[in-house]
């Protein structure tokens, strides 16, 4: 997208203060308690790999390198070309990317995360997208202010949406269909694409190409292949239609037709846009607000009603301020940082 915004500084450092502790920690022979530990504090982020990575390479603590193998025994099978006497910090480097690799990929989907399954999780900031290559070669391009958990076995393939929005273009793979689990919901494929939103009330389901099948697991069911074992004959959405998927228990899932255009408007965001085609402002700003730490507000109930057409970068404050003043006939005070009030122009 045109804006990314990333972690402030203040989570950074505390992250690259963490992982220098658990160089230090190494060093001197981690417990047991802090192994597990040591575990799922690198599940929690990716950012935690490269800063244990970048910690090694800075201290060159191959002592501690070689206590990772006894932590990922399966990194003992892992080899390294650089030389250590030409290259000691390369070579730490090298270690420790091979020793997480090795222990990552040994244990099947990467990471040990929620309720002792193994995930990889994904998480983009506010104003942030992510383009996210699986193993299978499915693609997942991840929306602002998103959770994504993934797990992959030899009988499924799992995508757990927590938060926010997604577009999967699924690899084709009959014996091991691709499950997006939202909420109690179970989206499935076996070789398309679709986008999955989760909105306030409802989870929005676009089919872009192929065809899928809506599931729904039981009340704090564990997911496993049985519960993604979904009947050929349920609610199947395909190629151009739409699906409004009920998150309470006596709602109702529907499904409509939509056109090119409208496909194509409401997934501009893969491209780092936002297109209006007359809606209210106050639907308006409501979508741009997903995008933006920076909140509109309208002050008068009037000009909630006008509406507006036009293509708007994602996260373009200022654009979208100018675009507002001289062509809608809206003036905007930027109260702070954090909050633009628009009003009539008198």
């Amino acid at each position: 997208m045109t804006n990314v915004y990333s972690l402030n500084n203040n989570d950074d450092d505390v992250m690259f203060d963490q992982a220098s502790l658990w160089v230090a920690r190494m060093d001197r022979n981690l417990t047991e308690s802090e192994q597990t530990e040591f575990r799922l504090w690198l599940a929690e982020n990716a950012q935690h790999q490269k800063l244990i990575i970048e910690m090694a390479s800075m201290w060159d603590k191959m002592d501690s390198l070689d206590r990772l193998a006894d932590l990922f025994p399966a990194a003992n099978k892992a080899e390294t070309k650089v030389s250590s006497a030409k290259w000691p910090i390369a070579l730490a480097a090298s270690l420790v990317m091979a020793l997480l690799v090795a222990f990552f990929t040994d244990n099947n989907l990467n990471w040990l995360w929620q309720e002792e399954q193994q995930f990889v999780r994904y998480q983009t900031a506010v104003g942030e997208s992510s383009t996210i290559y699986l193993s299978d070669n499915s693609k997942v391009l991840l929306n602002t202010d998103s959770v994504l958990l993934v797990r992959y076995t030899d009988d499924y393939r799992l995508l757990n949406l927590q938060r926010g929005e997604l577009h999967v273009e699924v690899a084709h793979d009959k014996s091991r269909p691709l499950s997006v689990v939202v909420n109690q919901k179970v989206i499935q494929a076996v070789g398309t694409a679709f986008s999955v939103q989760v909105k306030v009330s409802e989870i929005e389901l676009i089919v872009t190409e192929g065809k899928v099948i809506i599931g729904q697991l039981k009340e704090k069911q564990q997911v496993n292949e049985e519960a993604l074992s979904i009947p050929a004959s349920s609610l199947a959405v395909s190629k151009g239609e739409i699906a409004s998927l009920a998150l309470a228990k006596t709602g109702v899932d529907t499904v409509s037709v939509i056109d090119d255009k409208t496909i194509k408007k409401s997934l501009s965001w893969r491209q780092g846009n936002l297109v209006f085609t007359g809606e209210t402002l106050a639907e308006a700003m409501a979508e741009v607000n997903r995008y933006t730490s920076v909140t509109f507000e309208i002050a008068d109930e009037e000009l909630k009603q006008i509406r507006i057409a036009g293509r708007f970068k994602t996260g373009d404050v200022k654009g979208l301020i100018a675009v507002l003043e001289q062509n809608f006939n809206i003036k905007t005070d930027r109260v702070n940082t954090g909050l633009v009030v628009l009003r009539k122009q008198s």
